[in-house]
C-alpha cells in the first residue's frame, strides 16, 4: 500500500511540474513570391438543340477540331484532358414549366496545360475560330510548387522563433526547445487572377517614323470593361509578365521557456 502511495505521489508532483512548465506560443507567417512557368487554360465547348443527338453531334465536331488544334503548338497529348461532359435539359420558365424538354444544352469541358506563354493569344484564337465558344479561365502557377512551399515553410518557422526569442528576453526567460507545432491549411492553388477581365495578346507596334531597337515581343493585356455614364469603357493595361504567384505558410508554435 505504501508502494503505490509513493508512486501516486511522484505521478502527482510530475503532474504539477508538467503543468507548471512555463512556455510561449506565437504565431508566424510567411509569403515568398514566384513567376509562374505553366498556364492551364479551362476550355469549354456549348452546343444546344431541340434534339439531343443533334447537340451531342454538333458538340463532337467541335471538339474534334479544338483537339486538332493543340498539336501545332507541339502540346503533349497528356497536358490535354477532357475534364467533364454535362447535358442540361431545358424545360422553359419556371412559371412556365414543359412536361417535356424543349432543347438540350451539350457542354464538354477542356483543361490544357501550356508552358510557352507567348503561345497563350494565339492558341485562344485558333480553338475559338474552331468553333470553341467558352474560355472560362487562365491558372498561372508553378511546376513545383512542392519546392517553394518548403521554403516558405522554413521561412514561416524562423519568423517564429525570432518573434518567440525577443518576447521571451523581454520577459527575462530563455527560450527552450518547441513543445508542439500547428500548420496552417495551405491554400496556394490560385495564382494571380484577372477577375472578370479578358486576357489577350497583342503586338506593340513602333510608331511609322521609329525604328525598333529590338525585335518586338508579345504582351500580355487586360482589356477591362468599365461603366462610365451608361457606356462600356474599355481601358488597356499592359503586363509585361503573367504576374507572380504568392506561396504562403503559417505555423503555430509552442516553446518551453526558463528563467535565465
Amino acid at each position: 500500500m505504501r508502494i503505490w502511495l509513493a508512486v501516486l505521489i511522484l505521478l502527482s508532483c510530475s503532474i504539477v511540474e508538467a503543468a507548471e512548465q512555463p512556455s510561449i506560443t506565437v504565431s508566424a507567417k510567411s509569403e515568398i513570391q514566384v513567376v509562374p512557368d505553366e498556364v492551364v487554360l479551362y476550355l469549354s465547348a456549348h452546343t444546344r438543340d431541340k434534339h439531343l443527338s443533334i447537340a451531342k453531334r454538333d458538340n463532337d465536331e467541335i471538339t474534334t477540331a479544338v483537339m486538332q488544334v493543340f498539336p501545332r503548338y507541339m502540346i503533349p497529348a497528356e497536358d490535354v484532358k477532357l475534364t467533364d461532359l454535362k447535358v442540361d435539359p431545358d424545360y422553359g420558365q419556371y412559371d412556365n414549366r414543359s412536361e417535356t424538354p424543349l432543347a438540350y444544352e451539350f457542354v464538354r469541358s477542356i483543361r490544357v496545360r501550356l508552358t510557352n506563354f507567348k503561345y497563350i493569344e494565339p492558341l485562344i484564337s485558333d480553338v475559338i475560330e474552331a468553333g470553341l465558344n467558352d474560355v472560362s479561365r487562365l491558372h498561372f502557377r508553378v511546376s513545383n510548387q512542392r519546392k517553394y512551399q518548403f521554403e516558405a515553410r522554413k521561412l514561416a518557422m524562423t519568423y517564429a522563433r525570432e518573434k518567440a526569442v525577443h518576447l521571451t528576453e523581454l520577459t527575462n526567460m530563455k527560450l527552450g526547445s518547441p513543445l508542439r507545432i500547428e500548420e496552417g491549411i495551405e491554400s496556394n492553388w490560385n495564382a494571380v487572377g484577372f477577375g472578370g477581365a479578358m486576357v489577350k495578346m497583342e503586338q506593340l507596334q513602333p510608331q511609322p517614323d521609329q525604328k525598333p531597337a529590338q525585335p518586338v515581343e508579345p504582351k500580355l493585356m487586360l482589356v477591362k470593361l468599365q461603366k462610365e455614364k451608361g457606356k462600356n469603357k474599355k481601358t488597356l493595361q499592359i503586363l509585361s509578365s503573367p504576374g507572380q504567384i504568392t506561396i504562403s505558410a503559417e505555423v503555430t508554435v509552442e516553446f518551453a521557456m526558463s528563467p535565465e
